[in-house]
């Protein structure tokens, strides 16, 4: 299995995501009424359907990650794995808030665990993957360490 496809999620938060459902849903039902209503649609089908992830070739040794637009069109770079030389296992909290009319607060908080590969002096991390536990993440973590680093330092795990 030479490609790798992980999605890492939605580029915009929750909130945001379904505000694009919304758009969508009314672009549609207005646009029975005036043809200008379309305008809604296409910000609603990017907010709602933009995504993140990774693309891992283990045959080329190589990665790439990407933002799909429109959830259509990939942008990103491909990046050689030689100049990398650890993983590194994290968990990560992404806070997302939002304000109803009545300003009142509603925060989300989401967990992860994340899959990085770190280079030599740690300027540059790439998410490889999402995990919802250690055990999934460090199998993985071995796995990949023989098809994508010619030696590999084995990384202490955060909790």
């Amino acid at each position: 299995m030479p490609l790798r496809n992980n999605n890492l999620g939605k580029f915009f938060g929750p909130s945001s995501s379904y505000m694009g459902y919304i758009f969508i849903a009314c672009g549609i039902f207005a646009s029975a009424y005036s043809l200008l209503a379309l305008t809604l649609i296409i910000p609603g089908v990017f907010m709602a359907f933009t995504y993140n992830g990774t693309i891992i070739d283990t045959d080329k040794k190589r990665l790439k990650p990407y933002t799909s637009l429109f959830g259509i069109f990939r942008t990103g770079k491909w990046i050689d794995t030689d100049q990398f030389t650890r993983f590194n296992i994290i968990k990560a909290t992404k806070k997302y808030t939002t304000y109803s009319r009545a300003n009142v607060r509603f925060d989300m908080d989401v967990s992860d665990i994340e899959l990085l590969i770190i280079n030599r002096n740690g300027s540059q991390k790439v998410v490889l993957n999402k995990y919802s536990n250690f055990e999934d993440a460090h199998k993985e973590m071995e796995e990949l360490s023989g098809k994508l680093l010619p030696y590999t330092i084995l990384p202490k795990t955060q909790q």
